[in-house]
């Protein structure tokens, strides 16, 4: 995959991550697994791109080790309120 592919899916996936609540007060339990699909595809494609960079350039490897916890921070909350969701139709209140 190019440079520039990969910059372009990784500026969709962000979108589709930061327009996943349609009332983000209230968001829906299906919200949530989107948008923890979104973030893991992410986190994946990252993990692939700081593999190809080059190891000499500490400070960007270390950038993108940084996004890549914080993604996973992230899906780990998201997988947390999903296993705790109500088995009703109810939403749950954004943390």
């Amino acid at each position: 995959m190019y440079a520039f592919e990969l910059q372009e899916l990784k500026t969709a996936l962000l979108d589709e991550i930061q327009n996943a609540f349609k009332d983000k007060k209230n968001p829906m339990l299906v919200e949530y697994e989107e948008q923890t699909e979104n973030l893991l595809a992410l986190a994946e494609l990252m993990s692939k791109e700081k593999d190809l960079m080059p190891q000499e350039n500490f400070d960007l490897v270390m950038g993108q080790d940084y996004v890549i916890l914080q993604l996973e921070r992230w899906i780990e909350d998201n997988q947390k309120i999903i296993s705790h969701w109500d088995n009703n139709e109810e939403s749950l209140k954004k943390h």
